[in-house]
């Protein structure tokens, strides 16, 4: 289902007439954006699903499905970790900043040329990035010992000597 790699444009009315969902896998090379987050970016992939429909409120929408992981950088502990990108999402295929101010509440838009021809590539870039956390942390301890209860030894004040000098004056 997902052996081949996704194509880049799609056509958003084509594929809604249609009614096909594609399939496909995308790398890291294709998404360099997303490339600088990661840890190893040549070797992770993720595997996409497309669809477009109209919905009830007339909106073309794309449905995007994600499935992978990414390999981060704990910020704990400073080793690999997986975090998983798996998600759905629902998009509108706007093409101008006119039909974007006319989409009904709640809509997350997506620019297509005026062929109608969608980035998929970059919509799913987006995407991933908004899975990705800003500072990532395993989600159980990490081999990071912190010990409890244990008081910082206090270090003695560098200007504690400035005022044994003040008080002397």
């Amino acid at each position: 289902m997902f052996e081949r790699p996704l194509n880049r444009l799609f056509e958003a009315r084509k594929g809604e007439r249609h009614g096909d969902t594609v399939s496909g896998h995308l790398s890291w090379q294709n998404m360099p954006e997303l490339a600088q987050v990661t840890e190893n970016p040549a070797t992770d992939r993720v595997n996409v699903s497309v669809s477009f429909r109209r919905t009830d409120d007339n909106v073309l929408a794309m449905h995007l499905r994600v499935q992978g992981a990414v390999s981060l950088i704990c910020q704990r502990c400073l080793d690999v970790m997986s975090h998983d990108v798996s998600g759905e999402c629902d998009l509108a295929v706007v093409t101008s900043e006119e039909f974007l101010a006319r989409l009904p509440d709640g809509w997350e838009a997506v620019f297509a040329n005026e062929e109608f021809f969608v980035d998929v590539h970059a919509a799913v870039q987006e995407e991933l990035l908004l899975r990705v956390p800003m500072v990532p942390k395993h989600a159980e301890s990490c081999g990071l010992v912190v010990q409890e209860g244990t008081e910082p030894e206090e270090k003695p004040n560098p200007f504690a000597v400035l005022a044994q000098l003040k008080g002397k004056q």
